[in-house]
């Protein structure tokens, strides 16, 4: 009986997934309401966080896309 098993009556993944187990120790962001706009911390290995601050949800949408492309994982704690 796999993970797909519905005969139990369970949904194949119920529970929800811990952030911490999906990111591990890669490089990360997070999205988070500041103000009247929104922060980005950025988490990379083995250098300090960095913050980027965003006015308009266009600039918030370029910083998220640019930081995608280099690889970083995404991560809104208020969507979890």
């Amino acid at each position: 009986m796999g993970p797909r098993d519905l005969s139990r009556g369970r949904k194949p993944f119920e529970r929800q997934a811990d952030p911490k187990e999906v990111i591990g120790l890669k490089s990360h962001y997070t999205v988070e309401r500041f103000g009247i706009g929104w922060a980005i911390n950025v988490h990379r290995r083995g250098q300090p966080t960095e913050t980027i601050i965003c006015n308009s949800p266009g600039e918030l949408n370029r910083h998220r896309q640019r930081l995608s492309a280099d690889g970083l994982i995404g991560f809104n704690p208020e969507a979890a």
